[in-house]
């Protein structure tokens, strides 16, 4: 998701002043990712090398963008 999509997202920016927003702003993104995801597996009617690697490679990326929207608690 680039920041035009956020920009034409149907959901309100929060005030980036907000202790929430860029963990908002993280969760968002996942959340079209997941979408997005969802889908491409729709899509699929059998499982296939090909699209298993698409699948993993794409959860990858969420699992570390949602491992970052965690990290900014912590920090």
């Amino acid at each position: 998701m680039n920041n035009n999509d956020l920009l034409n997202a149907d959901y309100p920016i929060p005030d980036p002043a907000w202790d929430y927003a860029q963990i908002w702003h993280h969760s968002q993104r996942v959340n079209a990712e997941l979408q997005v995801l969802f889908q491409y597996m729709a899509t699929i009617e059998n499982a296939t090398p090909e699209a298993d690697a698409e699948i993993k490679a794409k959860l990858d990326s969420i699992g570390q963008q949602l491992n970052t929207a965690r990290r900014l608690i912590d920090s």
